[in-house]
């Protein structure tokens, strides 16, 4: 009997949470930044952390050669920083501009056949232009799910790419991608926090064809990066 009443006092608690989440949710006092997905444009800044790598095809060469025994892409972490602005296309809809910095570091480790092993290493940093759309649920209080879809441009900037030797792996400056997320909006009472993680496949072939072994091997090099971001708006 004594352990039947304390179930039915943790269902009464639990209900009783229940039942003042929902009021909670349904009274506006409770509610931050009220009005705040009626404006048309909005603006923030995001910062993120991503790890990166490439996916590939082997060439004929490889195949047919008898020096690199395979190839095998080594992820790496790397941040991005940029800004955001939002255009309201409706209750559920928005569209988004997001002009980013990557700092991107992505290595293919390469093994012979006569048992030795080399890596190749490019570090880059892109200028990004994602242009997205985001489809957003019902908010509930002060959260909402969302997830974002469209595509992105890359045009890679700095002195590291000239620094790259003839000798050595190369790759493209210009890319395009892929991307898709998913994501919480949070409302606080000066700002909105959205924690989101997304996915980007490029599709553009980065590789560039030099003489040398490490280019040879390959017929097709293609950026892949997961990437956590917190946005605040």
């Amino acid at each position: 009997m004594l352990c039947l009443h304390r179930k039915e006092s943790w269902l009464i608690l639990l209900l009783a949470l229940l039942s003042f989440t929902e009021l909670k949710a349904q009274d506006p006092r409770w509610t931050n930044l009220p009005t705040y997905d009626d404006k048309f444009m909005h603006y923030g800044f995001s910062i993120g952390l991503n790890t990166s790598t490439f996916r590939y095809k082997y060439s004929e060469q490889f195949f047919n050669g008898d020096t690199v025994a395979s190839i095998k892409p080594q992820p790496s972490a790397g941040f991005t920083l940029g800004f955001i602005t939002n255009m309201r296309l409706g209750d559920r809809f928005d569209l988004r501009l997001l002009p980013t910095v990557g700092f991107y570091e992505r290595t293919l480790e390469y093994k012979y056949v006569k048992g030795t092993q080399k890596t190749q290493t490019i570090e880059s940093t892109f200028i990004e232009l994602p242009l997205l759309i985001k489809y957003k649920s019902q908010r509930r209080a002060n959260s909402r799910l969302y997830i974002v879809g469209g595509i992105k441009t890359c045009l890679e900037a700095g002195s590291k790419k000239k620094e790259r030797k003839a000798s050595d792996l190369r790759t493209n400056s210009f890319d395009m991608a892929i991307d898709y997320g998913v994501g919480f909006d949070f409302y606080f009472q000066l700002f909105k926090f959205s924690p989101e993680i997304r996915f980007s496949h490029g599709f553009m072939n980065l590789l560039q064809q030099d003489n040398n072994a490490y280019s040879k091997s390959l017929m097709k090099l293609t950026s892949h990066t997961v990437t956590l971001y917190l946005h605040f708006e």
